[in-house]
């Protein structure tokens, strides 16, 4: 990526004096407020605002505005920036993604790498190279895996697709003696943030047998099984196949305690790895089938666009076979609910309804005749 200034214009830290949190950092002492005080003043209103009680959507204004104050002035920071105000804002920009606008869409919005400018699409062009700055500096100075997941996430969050520092810093993370000495907890954590980097900033996936291997052998809950097969599709990896099969086959009994968001990504990892376990799947469609009378329009929508791909049509399906069992008896609880639902479906959830039942052969005149317009209105 093009840099519009370079890193070297930031000063110097002090190695090893980057703490995990901000709070920890050595921030410009009183005297020297005043010139620093754009990037303190500015990170301490944003965290202001995220504390206060206002409610969202005025939360929401307020940070967009102090972002656009930031686009504004940061080019006064270049050179000014030290150890606590790099990870100040940063931390505190972190926080605040959620209620920022996206001016153009992320990495996962584009299927061609030449597509892709690699800046953040919260932020102008200017702002990302000095974010991207700010992070680069602070990598040079973290040496603790925790200090690295800790600025990763930041990227993640901000979307920053600076792919030479984000490298440096998954390196430290998936060391060998760091993979040999963490926690199942710790493990699936790492997974999942790479898988995120690897969607969000485009980086390119990093070696991963170390941190697979570890995986394969670990005892995980329920929560910690659904993230390891999420993180696992994100990352598309040809080698996951063992993982995928190992992880889905132990929480096949973990299932029962899934809520209706649990088993819609549990469906989507079902019927886009093509490599859970039978078991696993089986489990996993009898949960929505109970489930099912108390799903939302929603999440009745997104459970039939999952559900749609699971056919017998899809060369690449063997679920649609091994569980044919379970999926007779899921597709009458979903027609049933989506006759109960009837005028409450928006035009995505309605298309995913009709797809599903078409997929799959289940015919309705109620339904078809109630939703088929919606989907011809919506196209026109």
């Amino acid at each position: 990526m093009l840099r519009l200034f370079s890193v070297q214009c930031l000063p110097t830290l002090r190695r090893g004096a980057l703490l995990p949190l901000w709070r920890s950092c050595h921030v410009a002492p009183l005297g020297d407020t005043q010139r620093l005080g754009g990037v303190v003043s500015h990170s301490k209103l944003l965290r202001k605002v995220l504390q206060g009680s206002d409610p969202d959507y005025v939360k929401g204004r307020r940070i967009r505005g102090t972002v656009r104050k930031i686009e504004g002035s940061y080019m006064n920071w270049l050179g000014q920036c030290g150890q606590g105000e790099c990870l100040m804002m940063l931390s505190s920009l972190a926080m605040s993604a959620r209620f920022l606008e996206r001016r153009e869409h992320g990495a996962s919005g584009f299927n061609c790498d030449d597509e892709w400018s690699g800046v953040s699409p919260f932020f102008s062009p200017g702002v990302n190279d000095w974010l991207c700055a700010l992070l680069q500096r602070c990598a040079s100075q973290v040496e603790s895996p925790e200090e690295c997941m800790q600025l990763l996430s930041f990227a993640v969050d901000l979307e920053l697709g600076d792919t030479q520092t984000l490298q440096k810093l998954c390196h430290k993370v998936t060391a060998k003696d760091y993979i040999a000495s963490a926690s199942p907890e710790k493990l699936v954590g790492v997974l999942r943030l790479l898988s995120l980097l690897v969607k969000r900033c485009r980086m390119p996936v990093p070696p991963l047998d170390k941190l697979l291997c570890r995986l394969i052998g670990a005892t995980l809950d329920s929560r910690q099984a659904l993230t390891v097969l999420s993180s696992m599709l994100r990352l598309r990896e040809r080698k996951s196949v063992d993982v995928v099969q190992s992880v889905s086959r132990k929480a096949a009994d973990m299932v029962l305690t899934y809520t209706a968001k649990d088993v819609i990504y549990a469906l989507e990892a079902v019927a886009l790895l093509n490599c859970c376990h039978e078991a696993y799947a089986g489990a996993v469609l009898r949960r929505c089938c109970v489930l099912c009378p108390t799903l939302t329009s929603g999440e009745l929508g997104s459970v039939c666009k999952y559900v749609a791909l699971l056919n017998t049509t899809r060369t690449s399906n063997t679920i649609a076979f091994s569980c044919a069992q379970e999926l007779r008896r899921l597709l009458p609880a979903i027609l049933n609910r989506a006759e109960l639902l009837l005028g409450k479906f928006s035009l995505r959830d309605a298309r995913c309804v009709l797809r599903c039942l078409k997929q799959h052969n289940v015919h309705h005149a109620i339904v078809f005749s109630r939703l088929t317009p919606l989907i011809t209105d919506g196209v026109k």
